[in-house]
């Protein structure tokens, strides 16, 4: 593909070719979602939907879509100040990218875990490989899916099963039936980002007013409900990370070993 954006981002990779753009994050092996790859995310999607000539984006990892956020920040998140900063930069991203203005495809290889599967779960279609793993495993850090996640993963699965992959917090494979309703298109391994682009490929033969209005009747309700619901997650996130039990998992997962809960 040829350079079609510049690349302000050092974590985040944009190349265009005709009308597709992809955006590849960097940040090997795992890509880690820190805060500063957050806001590059964010700031690629924004200029990728100001920008005419793209029509559809691509969002991909590489060999890992994204195994979820850097537990090494949650330490931090024990001052309130900072919760809330990590919190409103995350929202921020997820706001991006669920209103930007253009089809949104994920191309998903090996793990899409957490704040990876958050990030996947805000694109309009999801093309997994069989054995892409998945899961929003964050309870057993002694938190929750603070990204959004838990509003994506309803609305695309329903309550009942959005409870389950949350509160069971299990990795499953996108083959699985777990995956159901989350993974679009399955592909061999290896097959992802082929199969994303010749999906947004074909998208980019649509008339792209007639896409953005698609796209926009669809979401606009579910837009206006998701803002709401940040605000009220953005209180619940910042009061989590003040609990002794995530407390405990995070000094379990620094330590490699179960964590002994407290519930409190």
């Amino acid at each position: 593909m040829s350079e079609g954006l510049s690349r302000p981002w050092p974590l985040v990779q944009a190349e265009q070719e005709g009308a597709v753009l992809l955006l590849r994050i960097s940040a090997p092996p795992l890509n880690l979602l820190t805060q500063t790859l957050r806001r590059e995310i964010r700031e690629a999607i924004e200029k990728a939907g100001s920008n005419k000539s793209v029509r559809a984006v691509i969002l991909t990892g590489g060999a890992n879509f994204c195994a979820g956020a850097d537990l090494k920040e949650f330490e931090g998140r024990s001052d309130p100040v900072m919760a809330e900063s990590h919190c409103r930069n995350g929202h921020a991203m997820t706001l991006a990218l669920a209103a930007i203005n253009k089809p949104l495809i994920a191309a998903i290889e090996g793990a899409c875990l957490g704040g990876g599967l958050e990030l996947a779960l805000c694109c309009d279609r999801r093309v997994a490989a069989t054995n892409a793993r998945l899961g929003l495993p964050e309870i057993s850090r002694g938190v929750f899916p603070g990204t959004g996640g838990i509003k994506l993963l309803e609305r695309l699965v329903g309550p009942s099963r959005a409870k389950q992959v949350m509160m069971e917090g299990d990795i499953f494979d996108a083959s699985s039936s777990l995956a159901d309703g989350i993974v679009d298109e399955r592909v061999a391994p290896g097959q992802a980002l082929e199969k994303a682009i010749e999906l947004g490929r074909r998208l980019t033969e649509r008339s792209g007013p007639a896409l953005q209005t698609i796209k926009w009747l669809t979401d606009i309700a579910f837009l206006d409900e998701l803002a709401r619901y940040l605000e009220t997650e953005r209180a619940e996130y910042i009061q989590c990370y003040q609990r002794a039990d995530s407390a405990e998992g995070w000094r379990a997962f620094r330590e490699k070993r179960p964590p002994l809960w407290t519930h409190s």
